[in-house]
């Protein structure tokens, strides 16, 4: 079962959902490993620009976060399996989650329309 409050998610990949969390040092982590703000890196998710490395490492950071012991060749497996445009969708999904308000289920809605 997931926490809302404290940025917990659930995340459908393939046939398993997994619970993912980005902390803020998940969230710092990310940025610095791909030299992008994390809103700057939301926007080229939902333009489709974003590059296969970085949904790797955001997933990665992600399922870590949620309590996963996945390392980053596991993920490369698992987004092999369900394909980019899921893997990209449910990484939109999880920062669209991240970004928001939790008690604010509205603002979530339309951030998740803007980011799929």
């Amino acid at each position: 079962m997931t926490n809302p409050l404290k940025g917990e998610v659930q995340i459908s990949l393939g046939e398993k959902t997994y619970k993912a969390r980005l902390t803020i040092d998940a969230l710092v982590r990310i940025e610095e490993a791909t030299n992008l703000g994390i809103l700057k890196l939301a926007t080229k998710i939902a333009s489709a620009e974003c590059k296969l490395s970085e949904l790797i490492i955001i997933l990665t950071a992600a399922l870590r976060g949620g309590g996963n012991d996945l390392q980053e060749k596991d993920i490369k497996e698992i987004i092999s399996d369900i394909g980019i445009v899921q893997a990209s969708t449910e990484v939109a999904r999880l920062i669209a989650s991240s970004l928001s308000d939790p008690n604010d289920e509205e603002a979530e809605e339309v951030k998740l329309e803007k980011a799929t």
